[in-house]
This record gives structure tokens, sequence and C-alpha cells, in this order.
């Protein structure tokens, strides 16, 4: 940390640290003024109807009326602050005003500490605690240029000079009172500027962090609008290619060799355009905060679901569905939360052998839908496990059966579910399987579980 003892911050920052630090001091000068208006009533009242020995103090007349004065000018302070906060802006009168309000405050705190400590007792140099107070609550409470310190520093050991005559008239005395005044000044010029530092450190480091936040918010979406561009443009071609070969495929005269071809340019443009759905589906949920949401029936949705990849996707692996015997409705964007559960079912493929099973299950437990995804394959490791849910994860890993990922999948799995208002955990253990459980909230259930 830089300690600014006569020096200034940046000059890059140092109006936006100033106006920064002269409202946090209005906000000060406003709380404190208030409590002091308090204090000052409160003694007043206590000395005017209680018997406390307030006339044992020496020079009690003068107390009062200093008193007096506290009390009638810390209201005005509290409402000339109340004043500039609510008309807070940045521009160079309204600063200079709340500037030199900081300070008056800052100089009636330091002498009303100091008139305190004279009025008290015979011989300031012995009981200087009110005027230590003052100085400390002024250097830590109010943060303030070097100059603008100085300048409190010069104009109260100038008072200190002047009165200290008036209640210490040997000048040896007095000379000895102007230097512990002196020292005590050094001690509040160091606190002030110390604290100074520290809060401009801080400053200059969020205003670093803030920076750094709005490039990286910026490359952000300018990275997401070029990846659903790009992943968006490869689409078409992509589809183009899997037509000619299906058309291909209709060649009666073609041979088993190229027939194979075929099937793997069908295959690979499958799994171009998976990892594209992936990329586009990644853009759009970071650049869309919400999406439109439904009333669906749960049970026959997952149904229908896993239906289709029993016909279509499973290959000789058996996909099973274990659904309620009542209906359970809740609200989601049905084509959503299906990438969710192909995500899933695929991830469960993936990893499972030929002569192994998937099961889809839906549960009810205190009011709560739970949707179970389990697999009987390879699970996994303990090592890649906490970061399953990250985009572009090191726990990307090929399938049992060679099949390629990018990281993404469960990733966009995570995102949809939590925008649906759920969440998504995780059992697994290695060589027996691995189970992914949605919790979500229905809007109504009727349920009984099937055995």
């Amino acid at each position: 940390m830089t300690v600014y003892f006569f020096s200034r911050i940046t000059e890059a920052s140092r109006a936006a640290f100033r106006s920064y630090c002269t409202l946090q001091n209005l906000r000060t000068v406003k709380t404190i003024s208030l409590i002091y208006f308090l204090l000052n009533l409160s003694i007043r009242i206590l000395g005017t109807f209680t018997n406390l020995p307030f006339n044992d103090i020496k020079n009690v007349d003068e107390l009062s009326r200093a008193n007096v004065i506290s009390t009638l000018t810390s209201p005005l302070f509290y409402f000339g602050a109340l004043l500039l906060i609510k008309y807070y802006e940045r521009n160079r009168i309204v600063i200079f005003l709340s500037y030199g309000l900081v300070i008056l405050f800052a100089l009636f705190v330091i002498t009303n500490g100091m008139r305190v400590t004279f009025f008290a007792m015979h011989n300031p140099r012995n009981t200087l605690v009110m005027y230590l107070a003052a100085l400390t609550l002024a250097g830590v409470f109010f943060t303030i240029e070097y100059f603008e310190t100085l300048i409190i520093v010069v104009v109260t050991s100038t008072i200190f000079m002047l009165v200290i005559p008036s209640y210490q008239p040997n000048f040896s005395e007095q000379m000895l009172n102007d230097i512990v005044s002196f020292v005590l000044l050094l001690l509040y010029f160091c606190i002030s500027r110390y604290l100074f530092s520290y809060r401009a450190d801080n400053y200059l480091k969020l205003k670093a962090i803030e920076e750094k936040n709005i490039e990286i918010e910026t490359a952000s979406q300018l990275k997401n609008e070029i990846l659903g561009i790009v992943a968006h443009d490869l689409r078409n071609p992509l589809a183009a290619i899997r037509t000619l070969a299906v058309m291909m495929e209709g060649d009666k005269t073609m041979d088993t060799d190229n027939r194979e071809n075929l099937q793997m340019i069908k295959t690979s443009c499958d799994k171009a355009t998976s990892i594209i759905n992936d990329l586009i589906e990644t853009a759009s949920n970071d650049k869309d905060s919400v999406f439109d949401i439904e009333e669906v029936e749960i049970n026959q949705y997952l149904l229908r679901i896993v239906d289709e990849w029993a016909k279509n996707k499973t290959g000789p692996t058996n996909i099973l569905y274990y659904g309620t015997d009542k209906p359970i409705y809740t609200h989601i964007n049905m084509e959503k939360m299906q990438r969710v559960m192909d995500n899933l079912i695929s991830n469960a493929i993936k990893f499972s052998g030929e002569s192994e099973r998937v099961e889809v299950r839906l549960r009810n437990a205190d009011g709560q839908i739970y949707i179970d995804v389990k697999d009987f394959g390879m699970g996994i490791p303990d090592s890649i496990l906490p970061y399953i849910f990250d985009r572009f994860s090191r726990a990307s890993r090929r399938g049992i059966r060679g099949e390629e990922s990018v990281g993404l999948g469960l990733s966009i799995v995570k995102q949809i579910v939590e925008k649906h208002g759920g969440d998504i955990s995780v059992t697994t253990a290695e060589k027996q399987g691995t189970t992914f459980t949605i919790h979500m909230t229905p809007v109504r259930s009727n349920t009984k579980a099937r055995p």
C-alpha cells in the first residue's frame, strides 16, 4: 500500500476519488453532528434538572456558554450536510461547498474537544483527553487530502497557542502545552494520512476490478454473439451434407463399403450438429435471462421423451421409464427441458455398455418433484466430479465407444434447470453407475409412486 503523506493519488483517479470521499464525508458529518447535538442537549438537560456537581468544574460558565453554542451550531452542520447530500452532483461547485463543510466540521469537532479540555482543568497539558479524542475522531472518520489536513493542523495549532495564555499565565507552562498540542496534531496528521492512503488504495483496487469486470462482460457478450453466428452458419452446410448422404443411400446399386462411408458421414454430421447446438444453447443461455414457461403434466412429458429415445436413439442400450400413477404438473419450457433430458440420457448411454440399461424415474417426495436419470456404467472418478458442471469442463472425457465431448452438455443442463428455479445433483460410484437428480417444485400434485 502506498502511503500518501505529502502526495496525492494518481491524476486519472483523483477527481472521482475526491467526489466519492466527499459524499462519504458528508454522510459522516450528518451522523456525527446529530450525535453531537443529542450529546450536548443531554448535558444541558442533566445540568438543569439533576444535582450532578457541574458547578465544581473550573470555568463552568464558559463551559455552559460553549454547550449552548455547540447545541445551536451542530444542527446547522446536520441540515447543511443533508441538503448537500440531497442535491449532490459531481460538479466543482457542489464538491467545493461539500469539502468546505467537511473541513469546517472537522475544525468544529477539534476545537470543541480543545475547549472542553481548557474549561475542565487549570492545566490542559495534564488532561488533554478530550482534545486527543476529538483529533482522533476527525482523523479516523474524515478522508481529507494532505493540504487540507495541513490547514486543519495549522489552524488548530494557532487557536491553541492564542487561547492557552488565558488559562495558563505561566510562559513555561504555555510552551510545554504548545509542545504537547504539536505532538497530538502530528499524531492526528499521521492517522489521517494513513487512513486516507488505506481508503485510496481500496478505492483504486475496486475501480480496477470494476473496469476488468466491464471488459470481461463486454468480451463475453462479443464472444456469445460470434459464437451464435458461427454456430448457426455451420449448421446449414452440415444439414445439406447429411441430406445428400441420405439421398445417396437410396441408390440401389451402391456397394457395402460406400454405404458404410455414407453412414459415417451421417454420424459425423449428427455429432457436429450436436456440438453446434450445444454452442448455440450456451450463447442463448448467457444472453437470455428468462424464457417462456407453461404448465405441463411432467409424467406424460417425460414418457414421450423416453419413448422417442427408446425407438430412435438408444441403439442396443435399454432405456426404461418409471413414472407415477397420478399426474404431476409443473411450469417448464418444453424445448429447454427436452434439451436437459436429451443431454442426461445421451450421457447415460455414452457411459453404459450395450447390455446395460438406463433408467428415468419421476418421484414425488414432500410435495417436491425429483427426476432421476440413472445408468449402471463406468461412473465418474472422484478426481473430476467437482468439475462436471463447468463449461468446457476438464471433466470432459470419451464415452466407452469412443464418443467425443466438448464439455458443454452438463453446464447447459445446470443453467436450464436453475433458470427453472430448480437444482441438479449427482451421485456416482466408479464401475457401478451414476445418477443425476433434478429437483423442481410442482404447481399441483396428486401422486402415488409405483412400486
